[in-house]
């Protein structure tokens, strides 16, 4: 979803991190992202981590929202709890396709 190696990792608006690394896991063909975060920063077991864009059409970064849990992952432990990235231009074109096909009917 354009999420780069060196975008920003934030908790609550805060930058606590970076995207280290991308890759696609061979067997299941899904995206595998490491992220490096700063010391003294806990990420509880049940964290949800989504992709997120700066402004409308700006960089992607990561949005960690952490949960309840009182287990924090250790180094190269894994996020499971994911949200699929939003398509911003996706949308755009679809809204823009929309009310030109609805001005194209009036017109008729």
């Amino acid at each position: 979803a354009g999420l780069k190696t060196g975008s920003t990792v934030e908790i609550a608006g805060v930058q606590v991190g970076l995207v280290d690394a991308i890759s696609l896991e061979p067997r299941d063909l899904v995206a595998m992202v490491r992220l490096k975060v700063r010391d003294g920063i806990q990420v509880g077991e049940d964290t949800i981590d989504s992709i997120k864009t700066a402004g409308l059409l700006g960089d992607k970064y990561i949005l960690l929202s952490p949960g309840g849990s009182d287990r924090y992952l250790k180094p190269g432990e894994m996020i499971i709890e994911t949200e699929p990235a939003l398509d911003i231009e996706g949308l755009i074109g679809k809204y823009a396709f929309g009310k030109l096909d609805k001005a194209a009917e009036k017109a008729e």
